[in-house]
């Protein structure tokens, strides 16, 4: 896929789309905002939780345009989730000592004109903390903006409720004692629609105003005259067949969690010293899954590579998490630290470059990884809970081109040692259970065993790509929970977007 490309196309398009509505306000009419149709339904969702099903109530609310023209953005406002979740079912769900619950979700909406569908999804609504009632339901209220929805062609939309994701984060009840719930299961889940339920939302008229005189005003709903070269609402990157467009198209599926925990051990040198009198516990560990994906630039060639690249399926990284808790009483408040393993099986990814700012060259690299040691850290009470993430990678080139043409460089051309990385991340930004950014500074070791019949490259690779100044941004997923039994998480694991 050429991102450039679509980036322009898509950046026209919005163009053109905000010239109308700007054109809009200049028009005659009746000076008077979009007319607007209420959608509430409440809907029963049955909920795949790690500690088993659920039926939940919610209740999806909205509103959507009444009518719309051709090519013109269908914008939802004023979404709201509000799930409701028994009593009986949070003795289950929630950690012993559970306080309040904050949540976010995500709302999968069919959308369908004649013949043609597609699903918008519409995630990032959030709930802010909840207290959890001592009796009564859990009533979790999620907001947010979602993307537009535009079609091509006339014909009445319809937008029906899908499947509901929920993540639940637990927060501890301020009790002065050490925090127990992150050895805790997080309780995220994939929510369907029960049977025989309405689940239409809205109907959304959309004619030709210079056909349909029935139609709203200009004002109302403003139509661009001639879109500009690009803004085919079939050319952008998010188009559906059938010239439906629910927004920003949707990462593909990560490639399916472990169906067993790691094995490796943790790296015993990179823990760090610990408090006096400080209490350590081993456990089991819980398997769980999620999806890393990163950047990497490399300084001497003035460029970056995607690592685990979600566009292609991203792989997941498998994870023993938990297996010590460490806490203490020091003079700063209270000492956490937990422990955890991962392993991962990067895919190779395609580096492109200007050698010495003049040669493109394109090589694929490989990435042969050493376990993951998690360790997380939370220093006193009021400290933020920091993560350290080590392993060590060595980085093979094959399928070098150089100006197009393969150059041969032999299976064995490899950085001379392996290179140590440490990634660093910081609550609010990151935590192990919700993911968010990691950073790392590393440096790239000379090349060696580069070069076929007797021709020596190492010098060439090392010149060109070794030395240090180089930075490692990584985007972390949510982590789901694997079944023991089952050997599969309830939901898929979140695929995360690319780091900026």
């Amino acid at each position: 896929m050429n991102r450039s490309a679509n980036n322009r196309r898509l950046s026209a398009r919005l163009a053109a789309v905000g010239a109308a509505a700007l054109l809009a306000g200049m028009l005659p009419g009746t000076g008077s905002e979009a007319r607007e149709q209420t959608a509430k339904v409440t809907v029963s969702y049955d909920c795949a939780f790690p500690s088993g099903a659920q039926r939940v109530q919610a209740l999806l609310s909205a509103d959507f345009p009444e009518a719309a023209a051709p090519g013109v953005p269908l914008q939802p406002r004023e979404l709201s989730v509000e799930v409701k979740i028994p009593q009986g079912a949070l003795g289950d769900l929630l950690p012993a000592g559970t306080g309040t619950v904050t949540s976010e979700a995500a709302l999968t909406v069919r959308v369908v004109q004649g013949d043609s569908s597609a699903d918008a999804r519409w995630e990032g609504l959030k709930a802010e903390p909840t207290p959890v009632p001592e009796s009564g339901e859990l009533s979790l209220s999620h907001k947010g903006d979602v993307p537009p929805v535009t079609v091509a062609e006339e014909g009445d939309v319809t937008f029906t409720a899908g499947d509901l994701a929920l993540d639940l984060t637990p927060e501890q009840r301020p009790t002065g004692e050490p925090s127990t719930l992150p050895a805790k299961v997080p309780p995220s889940a994939v929510c369907r629609p029960a049977p025989d339920q309405d689940l239409r939302l809205a109907t959304v008229r959309v004619r030709d105003q210079e056909t349909d005189p029935s139609s709203p005003s200009p004002s109302d709903t403003p139509k661009p005259s001639a879109p500009s070269k690009g803004s085919d609402p079939k050319s952008g990157p998010s188009a559906r067949e059938g010239g439906i467009d629910v927004g920003d198209e949707p990462l593909p599926p990560a490639k399916p969690c472990a169906t067993t925990p790691p094995t490796a051990e943790i790296d015993k040198s990179k823990i760090p010293p610990l408090p006096p009198n400080a209490r350590v516990t081993n456990l089991p560990g819980v398997h769980w899954c999620a999806v890393p994906v990163a950047v990497s630039n490399v300084t001497k060639l003035n460029g970056a590579m995607v690592i685990n690249d979600p566009m292609d399926g991203a792989e997941t990284v498998n994870l023993r998490a938990n297996q010590t808790i460490v806490s203490a009483t020091t003079p700063q408040g209270n000492y956490n630290s937990t422990r955890s393993v991962g392993e991962i099986d990067l895919p190779d990814s395609t580096a492109t470059f200007l050698d010495f700012d003049f040669m493109p060259v394109t090589a694929q690299v490989e990435f042969i990884s050493s376990p993951l040691t998690i360790i997380t850290e939370q220093r006193s009470s009021s400290a933020p809970n920091y993560a350290s993430i080590y392993m060590s990678q060595t980085l093979r080139m094959h399928d070098v081109k150089v100006n197009g043409q393969p150059l041969p460089v032999g299976p064995d051309c490899r950085t001379s040692r392996p290179i140590d990385i440490q990634l660093k991340g910081a609550t609010p930004e990151y935590s192990v259970l919700k993911g968010g950014v990691l950073r790392a500074k590393l440096d790239i070791p000379p090349f060696s065993g580069c070069g076929t019949g007797g021709e020596d490259l190492d010098s060439l690779f090392t010149a060109a790509i070794s030395g240090s100044g180089n930075y490692l941004k990584m985007h972390q997923g949510a982590v789901c929970s694997v079944s023991a039994s089952t050997g599969k998480c309830p939901a898929p694991p979140a695929v995360p977007e690319l780091p900026k």
